[in-house]
């Protein structure tokens, strides 16, 4: 009976089964590449926080770093549960005999963490080939690990002259392809060339956290990692000459994290107490959940983002896949009627439709698994530069997707589609036999009316208030989860939403418009429940692009015009590009700041030091600069910002106030974000412990969502050792404007570094928001797409119910041209009623999104408005991708025969 019944009538009626599968496939598609691209997103961010991650203790700063000694304190201390106590060091170089290849330098114990055959890191090291004298040496350092004795291996490895290093093997191979292995090694950091010799040839284990890094892994000892990435004497600027003892008393040693291994069954409480005594405040211990926490905050949103447009697309199918499916009831009510006569079961009923809906909901969300993650890396594309310049790890590429995940989508795909079957057959299983077998149509009766009514306002209800509440709710689940609410309930009204419009338009349309548009537009007004859901559908796909395009234009137009306003120099000087300049990824020398300085026709150099400092549970951006340059050069060149700056050469390094007193000022979301005034004193984690910052003013910024700190830079140097820069603001004299540029960029050749101008990082800046809402709009054109599978849908529908009605027309004189303009006016006002829908639905949603969740979120409190030029450029898009939807479904139509049209079937 189920094969006869349920996959017999399936193939006779393929085109809308075809229809069902793609909107499930497109619905599954869109989870699967935002599972893919989230987990993408997370690992690269916990690589960039918390590179070869393992220890059961973290003992760190954030970017400020730990000091070595903190590590020998440890050590001594012998605190009861502690296996370990391992330093290390991590940060992006660049290898110039490699084009510039960028690779991820980590500076561990070699004799503990690399060399030994069970070493935390899981890494196994092929020795190279070295010369005697350097062999001897390290057969000592083998031999004292043979021995047990890693402290002595330590001491006698970072004795040696030579800076070793062991690479992956990507690394080596080309290395070798390029040089044959007979020139040296050539690291660079901040500008500097460092020639090393390599030893050994890494290979990761399974399990191994270094290996996200394996195409791209420098290992050293930590001793030898520090004079290439933080070369002793240290910022010899700021120590005044005072030699490399007097160097290293004012800014000692420092690794990024000290990594504590604890013995089997030890009282992680216990030691993390213990070992926080011993640390005493110069930084902070904690479990690996909580060091993924701040990072995890900041790519939360994003990813929910992400979330939101793909499970759009899966409710809309959800309820394509309903309607699709009650037309299906209601087509095959005298079917069911005969099989209940005889003796079917309701439970029996329920599962035949339950059954097919199974069957097609497990084609398309099989199809959908392989199409998403094609989509996911079709969407990655737009942004891999970006995103390999922002993360630690130079190679970001998509995770691949589990078994796991894949069973769980297709589980979800087909449980969405027997979900939306269960209404209908629930419908169909209780009609009385002796009704459904007459040819009369069946309406809804007035419990699932009053079901269907309740389920909307319960919904739009229980949204406004999680709205409401969301401040006293987990966060992000009162925002995110309210306005999700709110629209799946109006989704669900639709209908409604449709007969109240159809009502009001009625008369217009009588008076006004020619007679296929009347014929289309009754047609429509009598099955407002069919075409409600469809239209519904539009809707909500033009309200999200609605939404995306206005407050893309929101953001865009306040942000750009900032960058135009303070960002006044004439020409920038960088390492690596643009996006990474931005971040403390590809550092400089101060010594490039004098040099730009000392060139003719160059009027002053402004440079800026960028930092992520942890606050308030969050990641904060710390930028540090040249206060009293950037406050001379930019109100000379922009006189209204003159009051803006007023506030800019207090926070001078050398101002008289500035005595025991570290001044900030702070970006007024960063007020409104972490709830702090002007005259507040915050702390941020340094290399020695918190540095208590004091805020002397607010100003307004886009930097960072989670708030920007701005301090002086030489003050900046002083409190976190820390004397390189990431980027230097040149401003040009105006005479011979020419011969300058012609300077700055033989300078930049020669020293590898890259060179822009104004123009062209205001380009930049446009043009990276613009991509951004471009992957948005990349998720939302899907949604699109199942809304267009819709109207096909509902449109074959209604030639399939309409098809007596149509041989009539034929039969008394309509022409073909006349029945296909109809379906296709049809088709056309379900365009129009979904734009209007959706213009409706996204304007509150574009208000709601600026007003309560950027403002929850950032502290942006941005202006509303409305993209006039986009918004009609959806509405023409919404309304000719329904119109050639109904193409194939008006074809039918015309090729509808009379006689089989008027016969009583």
């Amino acid at each position: 009976m189920y094969r006869l019944l349920a996959l017999r009538y399936l193939l006779q009626r393929w085109d809308r089964a075809l229809l069902i599968v793609a909107s499930i496939s497109l619905g599954v598609a869109t989870l699967v590449s935002a599972r893919i691209l989230n987990q993408c997103i997370e690992a690269a961010a916990q690589d960039t926080t918390t590179p070869a991650g393992s220890a059961e203790l973290y003992v760190t700063n954030g970017e400020a770093g730990v000091l070595r000694s903190v590590s020998d304190d440890l050590r001594a201390a012998n605190v009861p549960g502690v296996k370990s106590v391992q330093p290390l060091v991590f940060d992006r170089v660049t290898l110039p005999d490699l084009d510039g290849r960028v690779a991820v330098l980590v500076g561990a114990e070699v004799s503990s963490q690399l060399l030994t055959k069970d070493n935390a890191l899981k890494v196994k090291v092929e020795k190279l080939e070295i010369g005697f004298a350097l062999g001897l040496q390290l057969a000592l350092v083998f031999e004292a690990v043979t021995a047990g004795e890693f402290a002595k291996a330590g001491q006698l490895w970072d004795r040696i002259p030579s800076l070793l290093v062991m690479v992956s093997k990507p690394i080596y191979d080309d290395w070798m392809a390029r040089t044959g292995g007979t020139k040296p090694f050539v690291v660079r950091h901040a500008g500097r060339d460092v020639e090393c010799l390599p030893i050994g040839v890494v290979e990761f284990e399974d399990g191994s956290p270094l290996a996200p890094l394996g195409k791209n892994f420098i290992g050293m000892s930590v001793g030898q990692s520090l004079q290439i990435v933080r070369p002793s004497p240290p910022y010899a600027a700021i120590c005044g000459g005072l030699g490399e003892a007097g160097a290293e008393t004012v800014n000692p040693p420092k690794v990024n994290r000290i990594d504590v291994f604890l013995e089997p069954g030890a009282d992680k409480e216990k030691v993390t107490s213990a070992t926080a005594q011993v640390v005493a405040g110069r930084a902070e211990v904690r479990t690996p959940d909580a060091q993924r926490r701040s990072t995890q905050e900041i790519i939360t949103g994003l990813q929910i983002g992400v979330l939101m447009c793909s499970a759009g697309a899966m409710i809309i199918g959800l309820f394509l896949v309903y309607n699709a499916m009650a037309v299906t009831v209601a087509e095959r009510r005298a079917d069911i009627g005969i099989l209940r006569s005889i003796g079917a079961t309701r439970a029996q009923i329920i599962v035949l439709f339950a059954t097919a809906a199974a069957f097609l909901g497990l084609a398309g969300a099989i199809l959908g698994v392989p199409l998403g993650m094609l989509l996911a890396e079709v969407t990655l594309g737009q942004f891999r530069s970006e995103m390999e310049s922002l993360f630690l790890n130079p190679e970001v590429r998509l995770t691949h997707l589990s078994w796991t995940t894949a069973l769980a989508a297709v589980l979800l795909g087909t449980t969405t589609a027997v979900f939306a079957a269960l209404v209908p057959a629930i419908q169909a299983a209780n009609d009385d036999p002796a009704h459904v077998v007459r040819r009369s149509a069946g309406g809804v009766k007035g419990l699932w009316k009053l079901a269907h009514r309740v389920a909307c306002v319960g919904m739009v209800l229980a949204g406004i208030a999680l709205v409401l509440l969301r401040f006293e709710l987990p966060r992000r689940f009162g925002s995110v989860g309210g306005m999700t609410l709110v629209l799946v309930g109006l989704l669900l009204a639709s209908p409604m939403l449709v007969a109240v419009m159809v009502t009001l338009l009625r008369p217009l349309v009588r008076a006004m418009f020619p007679f296929t548009l009347r014929l289309a537009f009754d047609n429509l007004s009598r099955a407002p429940g069919r075409t409600g859901v469809v239209i519904g559908a539009l809707g909500a796909g033009v309200a999200l692009m609605f939404q995306t395009a206005g407050v893309g234009r929101s953001n865009e137009e306040p942000v750009v015009s900032w960058i135009a306003q303070v960002v006044q120099a004439d020409h920038f000087v960088f390492s690596g590009n643009m996006t990474s300049a931005n971040s403390s990824n590809s550092p400089m020398s101060a010594t490039v700041a004098r040099d730009l300085k000392a060139l003719p026709g160059v009027q002053d150099v402004m440079t800026i030091r960028y930092s992520r400092p942890e606050y308030n549970g969050t990641i904060v951006y710390l930028v540090a600069l040249d206060v009293v340059t950037y406050a001379e050069m930019t109100s000379a060149r922009v006189p209204e910002l003159a009051a803006t700056l007023k506030d800019f050469p207090e926070l001078a390094d050398a101002h008289p106030t500035h005595v025991g007193v570290n001044k900030i000022l702070v970006s007024e979301n960063f007020l409104a974000r972490h709830k702090v005034k002007v005259g507040d004193t915050i702390s941020v984690p340094g290399p020695h412990g918190p540095v208590d910052l004091v805020i002397v003013a607010a100003a307004r910024d886009y930097s960072w969502s989670r708030g920007t700190i701005f301090l002086d830079r030489a003050r900046y140097a002083k409190l976190f050792g820390d004397d390189l820069i990431d980027i230097c603001h040149v401003f040009v004299k105006p005479e011979g404007a020419r011969a300058t540029e012609v300077a700055l960029e033989k300078y930049t050749a020669n020293k590898g570094l890259d060179l822009t101008d104004r123009d062209s990082l205001r380009k930049f800046v446009s043009g990276l928001l613009s991509r951004l809402y471009v992957l948005a709009y990349m998720q939302q054109l899907l949604v699109g797409v199942v809304a267009a599978l819709g109207v096909v849908t509902a449109l074959l529908i209604s030639v399939l119910q309409r098809k007596r009605e149509l041989g009539l027309l034929l039969a008394v004189g309509a022409t073909p041209g006349q029945v296909l303009r109809s379906v296709l006016a049809e088709a056309f006002l379900m365009g129009v009623f979904g734009t209007m829908l959706g213009i409706l639905i996204g304007l509150p949603m574009e208000w709601y999104v600026l007003k309560v969740m950027f403002v929850d979120e950032s502290g942006f409190n941005l202006d509303m408005l409305i993209p006039w030029k986009a918004t009609l450029g959806i509405a023409a898009a919404s309304i000719a991708l329904a119109t050639l939807a109904g193409l194939i479904p008006a074809w039918r139509a015309i090729q509808t025969r009379i006689p089989d049209a008027l016969q009583y079937e």
